[in-house]
């Protein structure tokens, strides 16, 4: 019996991706939630974090067109070196910096940025080409379910370290444990094969094809675009009110941990039961859940609120995630015309993805701008809880496994 489905699909360069992202997983569950609440402890200041993820997403969005035209003319192996070695370098920074790091928000936000744009182009550029569709859906499923599994372990330690090592020594202890982790995966890296790809970085034709109303990249830029609305803000938002609300790094710790635990069980039902031709639906019902759970928030801004929010969050993601993800590099590998152009398609997607992010966290900045009460933050998070339902509503245009790409994102091979 195979617990994850047919993972005897993948093979050895499927599995060293996803070692790598299990490092990657373990170094960011220990550490990139707790840089905003670091932040927060030196600053009790919102638009500052806020403004901190926004210069963190637009550095990567512009680091993608340049990983973009990297991994087309040199090697996709060394823009995923540059991108945990630019996150290595961020957290040495906040090290060195100590105390003074919320002056340098703009800086460190670039260094996030470079480093997470890096990585994400090159790692979606080897999961296309190490994944096919006969094991994408198990890939998904086995990737959730090591990074859920990191998550569990991971928060748990560094909420206790840091609630019981002073008021800035236990951050200082986990950003150093994240720095070697990354340094790890640095070298897992050597381990892949060398992977060119021939041809010239052509990313307007595919940018262009986005803005083109009916062809299914349009659907697949909108898709990603709302899904990034929500998933800019609420990644720190959410772990930022909890702390806010308990004042204890340990109960942040522990709700990180539960949210890994259910994460960790919704992946495993998704790599179980999720076939392409239910995509549509987990998707659905992941989309709605996860708006749906906003509710209480909205009745009582609480501990418990949050965590209902949380937590139930957390296992409806990969209902909705994991057939999002399928379905838009499925579009991608239609024909071999427009897999050619793979490369620019992953930096199109990337560029939509962070344009909402953005347009998210400029929003939240807006609304503390006009409510600074906390207390007003529930309809916020109302209000933006249910875009991912217009993921749903622009992806159900693409047909599954059938979707082609106009020719024009081939371009010339």
């Amino acid at each position: 019996m195979h617990i994850f489905g047919r993972t005897d699909r993948l093979d050895r360069e499927a599995w060293l991706l996803l070692l790598m992202s299990g490092l990657f997983a373990i170094a960011s569950a220990l550490s990139s939630s707790f840089v905003n609440i670091y932040l927060w402890k030196l600053k009790n200041d919102w638009i500052l974090i806020s403004w901190f993820n926004t210069i963190h997403y637009g550095s990567a969005a512009t680091t993608f067109v340049l990983a973009g035209w990297m991994t087309k003319h040199i090697e996709r192996v060394i823009a995923i070196r540059l991108g945990v070695a630019g996150l290595s370098v961020f957290y040495l920074s906040v090290l060195w910096l100590g105390t003074k790091a919320v002056d340098y928000i703009f800086w460190l936000g670039i260094l996030m940025g470079v480093g997470s744009g890096f990585f994400w182009l090159a790692f979606n550029v080897l999961y296309f080409e190490i994944t096919d569709r006969k094991n994408r859906d198990v890939f998904n499923g086995v990737n959730g379910f090591l990074t859920s599994v990191a998550g569990i372990v991971a928060p748990f330690i560094s909420g206790y370290i840091i609630s019981h090592m002073g008021k800035f020594a236990g951050y200082r202890i986990i950003f150093a444990v994240s720095l070697a982790i990354f340094i790890s995966a640095v070298m897992v890296s050597f381990f892949f094969k060398s992977r060119r790809t021939r041809g010239e970085y052509q990313l307007l034709p595919v940018l262009k094809l986005a803005g083109t109303r009916g062809s299914n990249w349009y659907w697949v830029s909108l898709a990603m675009a709302a899904q990034g609305l929500r998933e800019g803000i609420f990644t720190f938002l959410i772990s930022l009110l909890v702390f806010v609300v308990t004042k204890n790094e340990w109960e942040l710790g522990g709700f990180f941990t539960v949210q890994s635990a259910v994460s960790c069980l919704g992946f495993f039902i998704v790599s179980r039961y999720m076939k392409p031709a239910l995509r549509y639906r987990f998707l659905l019902i992941g989309a709605a859940m996860m708006g749906i759970l906003i509710l209480p928030l909205v009745v009582s801004l609480s501990s418990g609120s949050l965590w209902i929010l949380g937590v139930g969050a957390a296992f409806f993601y990969p209902f909705y995630a994991a057939p999002l993800m399928a379905s838009v590099f499925d579009v991608i590998g239609a024909t071999e015309r427009a897999a050619r152009r793979r490369i620019e398609c992953v930096v199109s997607r990337e560029l939509a993805l962070n344009l909402g992010r953005i347009t998210g966290i400029l929003f939240f900045i807006w609304w503390m701008s006009t409510f600074p009460n906390l207390f007003q933050i529930r309809w916020f998070v109302l209000i933006i809880g249910f875009t991912q339902l217009l993921a749903w509503l622009a992806i159900r245009h693409v047909p599954v496994g059938t979707g082609e790409m106009v020719k024009k994102v081939a371009g010339r091979p």
